[in-house]
């Protein structure tokens, strides 16, 4: 099979975040979001209402953030860059806080109005005309203000949003009832301009207190950030703020306290908490050499540590990075969502005027009758619902999957997540541990087993062998003092050799050992290597003096849970592929230990590329999950990359999810969770659009009083949100 060229493409610039104030609708957001995408040099823009954020991506790095600040301010709102380092809610308190008090006065001057609503199903009570002006000018003016405002905003700007819908039909609803007879009760809106405020503003309050819950997640990963890091100089310990922990400084973490940034165990051995981090309730072990994260929470016993990862560099602030641009990013199906709210309002203005003109032309009715249609029509319609529903999931979606180690990097991952029919695996680290044993170790010459493994280690030490690792791990467990190998040289890939002791030692495959001159192997050797590579297990020769002296058997086994993990996925109805630089012999062994429906070995990374487009060009959607250098191309093709956070750094910039624990069953949870979470956005639509298809004609053609049609939209809005919000008790 021929391998395809990878192209290398340039690192795109940073994405800016900005922190929005002012949106109360989805038609803000898309306002704003033409204004950004009409900026010069800003490549995309996507803004999400349900987070109160604008995600740009430039073309080139931007110098000056004025002119973003400036375009959204000129779309009638405010805007500033978003800050991390404080905490996520913080964007909503204000506008949660100016509404509440708004809120406050609305309840107590509408409550007069709800009670004459209640009082009437028992026996006639009208608040006197005057009573109803009084009690409506606080609502109208200081609750309703927000809408009005957002309203001015949006016309100046020639742009119709959901405001206009509310502060329209409140409007008409108040100052009509001003022109009409107070003598004629009926003429009379007063109620019916508050309630609508009044519902509307309660509706809104609620769906903000929402959106926080639904911020759950990544406001829960911004306050695991330590401030504070305890920095050890030469006579003394200092204090110093997290931000100017450099690469390489030595740190103290007293017991209870968070670790403050990514590094090493120098001195110590305790337990570390890395729940918060990980989803794993059990604390780790740690020891000198074992690695630390920033955020995890030290146990009883100090550490010092030698920090490798700070500031933006941290896990968890990758972690938080790769939330918040999943969080703003959109997938298809909320594209679609969006232009469909976008010519909604339009289309109420126009069915509100039609529905007055028409009861009042065609069905003889007065005018404060049509005009009591009408207004029923402008508020009923209002689409907040439609507009909340594809977000408000999809942030729900993303930020549980934060919460159980899985990071996805934009939102149409999680609809990729729910289409996939065949599910392709990486052998080595991702289907098997990835860290070879010695289970074998036959000795054929004059040298004793000990003498034999600490000459290889000693040629092994600080080569890349795939056997050295295995050779030196068991020489640790038996504590072998290794001698001092020399004229050593690496054959990646097959083997190596060297001088230990006076002797020549050679370790490596079977034909590199006899290639060697004056090498060669009897036919007991022979039989003995086919006898194992039978077994489905790498076999390894090691030669002294040109004689071979020792085989060496490897196996690496199948992670403990990768059988069941294959069992699960074929239950969701996906083949499962296992891809291979191996031999078939040891590929085939490993297939069938874990139960893949097609083995293939022998693969380069050129060639796992071109076995991912063949199955794409079938028809399929291909998942890969991968998680090493040779695997990173495969995993950009595929339509879904799903990187092991144990693996290396280019296969976790290549995938589109990156399973942080590097634990194969979360890739189970992964797809449950996605397909969860569409079937809530599923959920969400059918409902935003069925209330729509049977409010609008009940409006139209019978009697919903607007005081009813403001709570029934209000309603509608809090019961998509709170549907999504349902992904949190979801157990997968």
């Amino acid at each position: 099979m021929t391998s395809s060229p990878v192209a290398v493409s340039e690192p795109k610039p940073k994405q800016i975040i900005l922190e929005i104030e002012g949106m109360t609708c989805a038609s803000c957001a898309a306002r704003i979001e033409r204004k950004l995408k009409a900026v010069e040099g800003v490549e995309e823009a996507s803004v999400n209402f349900a987070s109160q954020k604008a995600y740009v991506q430039p073309a080139a790095p931007l110098k000056d953030l004025t002119v973003l600040l400036t375009a959204v301010e000129k779309a009638g709102y405010s805007a500033k860059p978003y800050l991390p380092q404080y905490r996520v809610s913080r964007m909503f308190e204000s506008e949660q806080h100016e509404l509440g008090w708004r809120l406050v006065v609305g309840g107590i001057f509408t409550a007069p109005f709800l009670f004459q609503h209640l009082a009437m199903l028992w026996f006639p009570f009208y608040l006197s005309p005057l009573t109803q002006f009084l009690l409506a000018i606080p609502v109208f003016f200081v609750t309703g203000s927000t809408f009005h405002a957002a309203t001015l905003k949006g016309l100046r700007g020639g742009e119709i949003t959901m405001n206009t819908l509310v502060s329209l039909g409140s409007s008409v609803a108040f100052f009509s009832s001003l022109a009409a007879p107070w003598g004629r009760m009926s003429d009379l809106y007063f109620d019916a301009a508050s309630l609508i405020i009044f519902f509307v503003a309660l509706g809104r309050y609620l769906e903000i207190f929402s959106k926080r819950k639904a911020n759950h997640a990544l406001e829960m990963l911004s306050n695991l950030r330590p401030k504070i890091a305890h920095v050890l100089k030469e006579t003394k310990q200092e204090d110093v703020p997290v931000e100017i922990v450099g690469k390489g400084d030595t740190l103290y973490v007293r017991p209870g306290e968070s670790i403050p940034v990514d590094g090493d165990v120098m001195e110590g051995k305790g337990q570390v908490d890395e729940s918060l981090l990980t989803g794993e309730s059990m604390p780790v072990e740690k020891r000198p050499g074992d690695y630390l994260f920033a955020g995890t929470l030290n146990g009883p016993a100090g550490l010092t540590m030698r920090a490798r990862s700070v500031g933006k560099d941290t896990a968890l602030a990758r972690m938080i990075r790769l939330v918040e641009e999943a969080q703003g990013s959109k997938a298809p199906i909320q594209r679609t969502a969006d232009r469909v709210a976008a010519v909604f309002v339009p289309l109420v203005l126009a069915l509100a005027l039609v529905t007055g003109a028409g009861w009042m032309l065609l069905g003889g009715s007065p005018l404060s009758v049509a005009l009591g249609r009408a207004i029923s029509v402008l508020v009923i319609a209002c689409p907040c619902a439609l507009g909340l529903a594809v977000p408000i999931a999809l942030m729900v979606g993303i930020g549980v999957a934060a919460k159980r180690s899985i990071l996805i990097r934009r939102a149409d991952v999680l609809e990729k997540s729910n289409q996939i029919n065949v599910m392709v695996f990486d052998k080595t680290g991702t289907l098997t541990e990835g860290k070879p044993r010695l289970v074998d170790f036959v000795v054929l010459g004059d040298f004793g087993e000990e003498k034999l493994l600490r000459y290889a280690a000693a040629v092994e030490l600080g080569t890349s062998h795939p056997l050295a690792s295995a050779i030196l791990k068991e020489a640790m467990v038996l504590d072998l003092i290794l001698p001092k190998a020399e004229k050593v040289m690496d054959s990646p890939g097959a083997g190596v050799q060297g001088f230990v002791e006076g002797h020549q030692v050679a370790i490596g495959t079977k034909p590199f050992i006899e290639s060697l001159e004056g090498v060669y192997s009897s036919d007991k050797v022979r039989a003995n290597v086919e006898a194992y590579r039978q077994g489905g297990q790498t076999v390894s020769l090691m030669a002294i003096d040109k004689k071979i002296a020792a085989i060496l058997v490897l196996e690496d086994p199948p992670r403990a849970n990768s059988k069941e993990v294959v069992a699960s996925l074929k239950k969701l109805g996906m083949k499962v592929h296992l891809l291979t630089g191996d031999g078939e012999l040891v590929a085939q062994k490993v297939g069938e230990r874990v139960g893949v429906d097609v083995v293939k070995a022998g693969m380069t990374p050129g060639g796992k590329l071109d076995y991912i487009r063949e199955l794409q060009g079938k028809g399929l959607k291909v998942a890969m999950v991968g998680d090493g250098y040779n695997d990173a191309a495969a995993l950009a093709a595929a339509d879904l990359g799903v990187a092991l956070g144990t693996g290396t750094d280019v296969a976790q910039e290549a995938g589109d999810m990156v399973l942080i624990q590097g634990d194969l069953s979360k890739v189970i949870e992964a797809v449950k969770l996605a397909r969860e979470t569409f079937k809530v956005i599923r959920q969400n639509l059918f409902w935003a659009f069925g209330y729509n298809l049977l409010a609008l004609p009940l409006a139209v053609f019978s009697q919903v009083p607007p005081s009813l049609a403001a709570a029934a939209m209000s309603l509608s809005s809090i019961t998509v949100v709170l549907n999504a919000l349902r992904l949190y008790r979801k157990k997968f």
